[in-house]
């Protein structure tokens, strides 16, 4: 069994990703990057290329850009697939905690609402934060 990490988006923010990705982790073979109508052409048939070529053993996590998007929504008739996993909303830690998870058996349903909750926490107001940090040195 194989992980395979699809990461699409509209434009080129899933190549950034990707290559953020591999300036912390290295080269990762695990990952395919689609940037979604740069070309002007409709996605469908690269989807399609991608799953022709995965084992039906392959574990896919699919990230994407944005819930009600069109590129999000070309994935949707995929997820019903064995071991394959829809994530919409990515960002750099939640693509981070799913390349960086060990690969020797299945994510469960609950492993991946762990990770998608982990990366929503990273979504911060820093502003806040440092307001809070320093009424707390403050207090001191």
């Amino acid at each position: 069994m194989k992980r395979r990490i699809i990461i699409a988006s509209h434009s080129m923010l899933s190549d950034g990703i990707a290559k953020t990705l591999q300036f912390f982790q290295g080269e990762q073979e695990q990952f395919t990057v689609i940037t979604a109508y740069v070309d002007n052409k409709p996605i469908d048939e690269q989807i399609e290329l991608i799953f022709n070529e995965i084992s039906v053993e392959d574990e896919v996590v699919i990230l994407t850009d944005l819930l009600a998007g069109s590129v999000n929504q070309k994935f949707v008739p995929y997820s019903s697939r064995p071991h394959t996993h829809l994530v919409a909303g990515m960002n750099l830690p939640l693509a981070m905690a799913f390349s960086m998870e060990p690969c020797h058996e299945y994510m469960s349903s609950d492993r991946i609402q762990e990770i998608v909750k982990e990366a929503q926490d990273q979504v911060k107001y820093v502003n806040l934060l440092l307001t809070a940090t320093n009424e707390d040195d403050e207090d001191e």
